[in-house]
C-alpha cells in the first residue's frame, strides 16, 4: 500500500527537539527516515512506500500526516534534511562558485531535461559546492511539509570527514550499491580523487567498476581499503573479498542505541542516512 509506514523502530527517550536531526532518505517506491542526537545516539528508523504520483497539494499533506503520525518531530529540530540520489551532478569549488550558473554547470557535462530541478548544497569537508537534480514536484512537497528543510545530494554525504580521515593513512574507496548503480567516492592523503556513479546492470558489472576506478586511480597498494554499503548482497561482497587486500561494511559514522532493536539493524544498508 502506498502512503504507509512499512518499518518503524523507535525509542521513547525524551530528547528536545532543538537536539536532533532528522534525515530523510528518496528511494523510487518511497523514503528512509532516522532520527539522530548530536551525541549519535540513533532514536528512530522508518522505511516508508509512498506515491510520488500524487498532485502536490496533496503529496505534501501526506508527507506531514505520517510523521505527525509517528510523533516525529518536524519543526525546531537541529537539521532536517532530504538526500535525494542524483544522477546529474558536479562539484564546483568554493572561490569558481556562482549561483546563478547551476544549469550551466550541469550542463556542461550532462544533457539535462528543461523540466528537471536543479539545486545546491555545500559540503564543508571537501569546500566545495554540489550542484544537482532532483524532481521539482517531489522536493517541493517535502519543502512544504517542512520548511526549512534542507535538500542535498546522496554523492555529498558520502563524501564526509568520516571517509576523509581514514584517507590519512592508506587510498580509501568507498562504494554505495544501489539498483543498477554503483556509486563511487576515493579518497587519499585526505584529497577526494573521484566521485561517480557508474550503471551496473548485475554484481560482475559492479567489480569492474570497482576494479577500474582502482587501476585507473593507481590505488593499487596493499593498504588500500575499500568501503562498501548500500544494498551489498552476499554475492558482491564475496566477490569483492577475492581482489581486494581490505574489504569492510561501512555503517556511516559510529551510532549507540537503547532500543535493543537496533542490535540487528543492518546499518550498512542506510549508511546514507547515518553519515
Amino acid at each position: 500500500m502506498p502512503n504507509q509506514v512499512t518499518t518503524i523502530i523507535t525509542s521513547d527517550k525524551a530528547v528536545a527537539n532543538n537536539e536532533l536531526r532528522l534525515s530523510i532518505c528518496l528511494r523510487t517506491n518511497g523514503f528512509s527516515f532516522s532520527v539522530v542526537t548530536p551525541t549519535q545516539e540513533l532514536l528512530t528508523f522508518g522505511d516508508v512506500n509512498f506515491d510520488f504520483l500524487m498532485p502536490l497539494g496533496e503529496m505534501s499533506k501526506a508527507i506531514k500526516s505520517l510523521f505527525d503520525n509517528q510523533g516525529i518531530p518536524t519543526f525546531e529540530c537541529r537539521q532536517v534534511r532530504l538526500i535525494v540520489q542524483s544522477d546529474h551532478f558536479v562539484w564546483v569549488p568554493k572561490h569558481l562558485y556562482d549561483p546563478m550558473r547551476d544549469r550551466q554547470y550541469l550542463q556542461m557535462v550532462s544533457n539535462l531535461p528543461m523540466e528537471i530541478g536543479v539545486f545546491h548544497s555545500y559540503n564543508e569537508q571537501i569546500e566545495s559546492y554540489m550542484v544537482f537534480t532532483a524532481p521539482v514536484d517531489i522536493v517541493t512537497a517535502f519543502k512544504l511539509a517542512i520548511p526549512g528543510i534542507d535538500v542535498v545530494c546522496h554523492h555529498s554525504v558520502l563524501a564526509n570527514d568520516n571517509i576523509q580521515a581514514r584517507s590519512v593513512q592508506h587510498p580509501v574507496v568507498l562504494m554505495h550499491v544501489r539498483e543498477g548503480v554503483g556509486d563511487f567516492e576515493a579518497y587519499y592523503n585526505n584529497n577526494l580523487l573521484l566521485s561517480n556513479s557508474y550503471p551496473a546492470a548485475d554484481q560482475k558489472e559492479l567489480l569492474y567498476h570497482a576494479l577500474d576506478v582502482m587501476k585507473t586511480l593507481h590505488l593499487e597498494t596493499p593498504d588500500m581499503e575499500l568501503c562498501i554499503c548500500g544494498e551489498v548482497g552476499r554475492e558482491i561482497y564475496g566477490m569483492l573479498q577475492h581482489y581486494f587486500p581490505n574489504v569492510t561494511l561501512y555503517t556511516g559514522n559510529h551510532i549507540t542505541f537503547s532500543n535493543p532493536q537496533f542490535q540487528t539493524f543492518p546499518t550498512y544498508r542506510h549508511a546514507l542516512l547515518l553519515s
